[in-house]
């Protein structure tokens, strides 16, 4: 895995020139004119711990949407180290019930690590979930299917608070972005959704691309963060595993989803075969996402300002190709699929 040679302080260390990283300063300027004239707001670019090239306002503080559920993610991983969460614990045991119609006591077999990877079995209403797209109650058992469903991380919130008895904002914040030094967060960019089928509100979180990005290089640096070790190497290996196969290439994991790229040795002689790399990436409304790249020690975050009108698969999928086909030294000749 690639290491960063060094991390952010209170400011990022940016190349006077992408070339100097293998990147192609000229392709990536064709690339955020297309971003540009596709609604994105901010991409950032990060190698070996320093910016590569940014574009847009990667400074503003905006909703980051189902991001949320992977940065929950870390903070289980850190709390399952402490011996204060543990993933077979049921919601039974836990104490864990909705308004009316209540859990049934078949639903409440879902375990932490049900609801981590999406498959509790849990089809209630929930904050921030269109009800219509819900699978009747009680047509899967926990762990038998995978559905992306927001009850399940919603509760994941209230455990988190319940088992820990921090606030979530107080605690990312202790735990994840002061030590990160993040330039934008504060404590208050953490708010809550509530509707009245539902008892476990949606917490919300308001970002910028930079410190998404100071996220990202502690992920792709196996969770530590100088000498310090923030989230565990193990719990971050054991989030990408796709233990779910969504087709194309795509998995999810601990409320990361992941997926595989190819990536071209720089020495490569014509007609080599390529090695088949991972990658895997938090993803948010609107096609906004921080996608992390261990072998390459590479991050990429892109961001909108407006969620509801943000570019559609297909031109994420262009832009992608645009981004990654900028990077000249051992580039990914496959564009990641996005979701």
């Amino acid at each position: 895995m690639s290491g960063a040679s060094h991390y952010p302080s209170n400011d990022w260390t940016a190349a006077d020139d992408p070339d100097q990283f293998g990147w192609s300063g000229t392709a990536l300027a064709k690339a955020y004119q297309y971003a540009h004239s596709i609604g994105s707001s901010a991409i950032m670019i990060v190698q070996d711990g320093a910016i590569v090239s940014s574009w847009g306002r990667i400074t503003d503080v905006t909703g980051i949407a189902s991001m949320r559920k992977s940065l929950l993610s870390a903070l289980f991983g850190i709390h399952e180290a402490d011996g204060t969460i543990d993933l077979a614990a049921t919601l039974a045991e836990l104490g864990i019930d909705d308004c009316e119609p209540a859990l049934t006591s078949k639903e409440r077999q879902a375990t932490v690590g049900d609801l981590l990877m999406s498959r509790s079995g849990i089809y209630h209403a929930a904050a921030d979930q269109d009800p219509a797209i819900l699978p009747p109650r009680g047509v899967h058992a926990a762990g038998e299917q995978w559905f992306y469903n927001n009850w399940s991380f919603n509760v994941l919130g209230v455990i988190l608070q319940q088992l820990t008895g921090v606030p979530i904002a107080e605690d990312f914040s202790r735990r994840i972005a002061i030590p990160l030094q993040m330039q934008d967060f504060r404590p208050e960019h953490f708010y809550f959704k509530t509707i009245s089928q539902s008892v476990h509100p949606a917490y919300k979180i308001r970002m910028s691309a930079r410190d998404l990005a100071r996220l990202g290089v502690l992920l792709v640096n196996g969770g530590r963060w100088h000498d310090g070790q923030i989230i565990p190497a193990e719990w971050i290996s054991r989030s990408i595993v796709p233990y779910t196969d969504l087709g194309r290439g795509a998995g999810f994991g601990y409320s990361w989803w992941i997926g595989r790229y190819a990536l071209q040795p720089p020495t490569a002689a014509a007609g080599e075969i390529v090695k088949d790399k991972p990658f895997y990436w938090a993803s948010g409304m609107g096609n906004q996402y921080l996608m992390v790249f261990p072998d390459i020690g590479m991050v990429l975050v892109h961001r909108v300002s407006d969620a509801n009108n943000g570019p559609s698969s297909a031109q994420i999928e262009q832009l992608q190709t645009m981004l990654l086909g900028s990077r000249v030294a051992g580039i990914p000749v496959t564009t990641p699929i996005s979701k």
